[in-house]
């Protein structure tokens, strides 16, 4: 099972059993059966048939706005979203002491794998600074607040080295909503994607995706997939954008500028998801077992799933290279 992305413009209508997605001047079959999300970053609308269908066979739909911020989902009728194990996460939200636990090994794991990405592009040692001041952020605290604000801080440190990682880039701030430059834009456009596929995992695995840890539950309405999706977003997200421009791959051209944000245009969405999906599928051996990075997200919300059940302390994924 895959995650299926529609980056072009049309509908998505269904003729019996099949679906289709319906352009300008194209007709494309959608390979239903063997995919368990769509990720739809056009203009796209969905016939009522074609909608009942897709719950029915139990994908999930995530839709993802023209500013590269998520829009919404459609879930399937038949959800994997258990009672009793929402009450153990309630229950480990409300504990403070629970709570923190899966919180403080979140952090870590975001820790651990920003350092080894900047590790990953530290050619000459130019990032030796960085990785540094990061490596002395001691993943400890009282309060959520104050695990936030070291996050914060690593967060911040990390984006700091971005011109110094990727080739072209002469300085760099953090900015979306519009996003206003195009590595901006990629980061945005990656992290949007990565949080539907979190999302998509996290109701697999039975999680409700309202309760977080790190994250308050207000922050957004399915604020579990921020924190599960902050874990991997620098070995996938940064991973991606480090070669589309050190390899020169992602032209200016293929970048679009409107209402005061930039934005990839069709061509470039299609080569961003090309290597966003290859990303994905690649593996990685752990413990004489290989994952893809796709399996990893859902293996996470199982290694939550097993600590709220009492039967594994959860570890948060953390990259070895």
């Amino acid at each position: 099972m895959y995650t299926f992305y529609i980056t072009k413009n049309g509908k998505i209508d269904r003729e019996g059993n099949t679906l289709y997605f319906i352009g300008e001047d194209f007709k494309t079959h959608l390979p239903i059966m063997n995919i368990s999300d769509l990720i739809i970053s056009g203009k796209v609308s969905i016939s009522s048939w074609a909608l009942n269908y897709l719950s029915k066979i139990g994908i999930v739909v995530h839709f993802i706005s023209e500013d590269y911020s998520y829009l919404s989902t459609l879930f399937p009728s038949n959800s994997n979203e258990q009672g009793d194990l929402t009450i153990k996460q309630a229950i480990h939200y409300l504990d403070l002491n629970k709570r923190m636990k899966i919180a403080v090994e979140i952090v870590k794991g975001i820790k651990n794998n920003i350092i080894k990405n900047l590790k990953y592009y530290n050619e000459n040692n130019t990032l030796n600074e960085f990785i540094k001041r990061i490596e002395n952020y001691s993943i400890s605290s009282n309060t959520i607040d104050g695990l936030r604000g070291i996050e914060g801080n690593i967060w911040s440190v990390y984006y700091s080295a971005f011109p110094l990682m990727f080739k072209g880039i002469q300085n760099f701030e953090r900015k979306f909503n519009p996003p206003p430059d195009p590595l901006n834009a990629m980061i945005s456009y990656g992290n949007s994607i990565l949080y539907s596929i979190a999302l998509t995992a996290i109701k697999i695995s039975g999680l409700n995706p309202s309760i977080s840890y790190v994250h308050e539950p207000s922050d957004r309405s399915f604020s579990l997939a921020l924190d599960i999706a902050d874990v991997f977003k620098p070995i996938i997200v940064e991973r991606v954008i480090g070669t589309l421009i050190n390899k020169g791959i992602m032209k200016e051209s293929y970048f679009t500028y409107r209402e005061g944000g930039c934005y990839l245009n069709d061509f470039g969405r299609k080569v961003f998801i090309e290597n966003f999906r290859n990303k994905l599928e690649s593996t990685i051996k752990i413990n004489n077992k290989y994952y893809s990075y796709q399996g990893l997200i859902l293996e996470e919300c199982y290694k939550i799933r097993k600590h709220l059940n009492e039967e594994l302390n959860y570890k948060s994924f953390k990259v070895e290279e």
